[in-house]
């Protein structure tokens, strides 16, 4: 289906939010789209990319992209402009939340533009659990931290919501300096019936994976979805 670019906001640097105009979307928390470029050969032509939407029953779809001046998508997709026609797919992908009813704690990790699908699949675990949730969310510089002030101001309505900005290149007062990992690992000591979901660059995935399983989770306690 073709979508009518709505709104186009500048989160960071590198990074834009597109906003399209869908009508009733439906999309299960965690899952993506592919758009397609139209003038490219097939096999070339699609990217994948995660709904950055909060809520799953939408009629304005989000869509939070990184410009990669290298590749073939997003240069182009970065040109458009508000009233553009994009071509969308419906909804797919199994990186959803375990139904399993309240467990322990549920533990969300990103880095980058993985932390879109986490949007709403937070917003789910609040609504859905009585288990506490965090997101640790890594970085190189404050600048990157995508969607900031929402994560702060969802902090402070929901006591249940915890926060961990995490920078590897930058110190900031408020921010923990370093990586993903030293953070999750502190916070899963002792929590055997916790729950971990892990979206992000391909060698934090790959390390976060052989962490986990060092700490003692299994398959059916974590998931994970890996870009580069």
């Amino acid at each position: 289906m073709k979508y009518r670019i709505s709104k186009i906001i500048q989160e960071s640097p590198r990074v834009r939010r597109f906003f399209l105009e869908t009508g009733k979307f439906e999309f299960i928390p965690g899952q993506f789209v592919v758009l397609t470029h139209p003038d490219l050969p097939e096999g070339e032509n699609e990217r994948s990319y995660s709904i950055a939407s909060v809520d799953n029953n939408t009629e304005e779809l989000e869509l939070c992209i990184v410009l990669n001046e290298r590749g073939l998508i997003t240069p182009w997709l970065f040109q458009k402009q508000m009233g553009d026609l994009l071509q969308i797919s419906h909804a797919q992908g199994g990186f959803n939340l375990k139904n399993e009813g309240n467990v322990g704690p549920i533990v969300f990790v990103a880095t980058g533009t993985g932390v879109a699908p986490f949007r709403s699949m937070i917003s789910e675990s609040l609504i859905g659990t009585d288990s506490e949730v965090h997101l640790i969310f890594g970085n190189r510089f404050k600048e990157d931290i995508l969607y900031f002030d929402q994560w702060k101001s969802l902090e402070k309505e929901q006591p249940r919501f915890h926060f961990y900005p995490v920078l590897s290149r930058e110190e900031v007062e408020y921010c923990h300096f370093g990586y993903v990992h030293s953070v999750y690992e502190s916070i899963l000591k002792g929590q055997k019936d916790a729950r971990i979901y892990v979206c992000g660059w391909q060698a934090m995935c790959h390390e976060a994976r052989e962490r986990l399983k060092l700490l003692g989770f299994n398959r059916k306690q974590y998931a994970f979805e890996q870009y580069d």
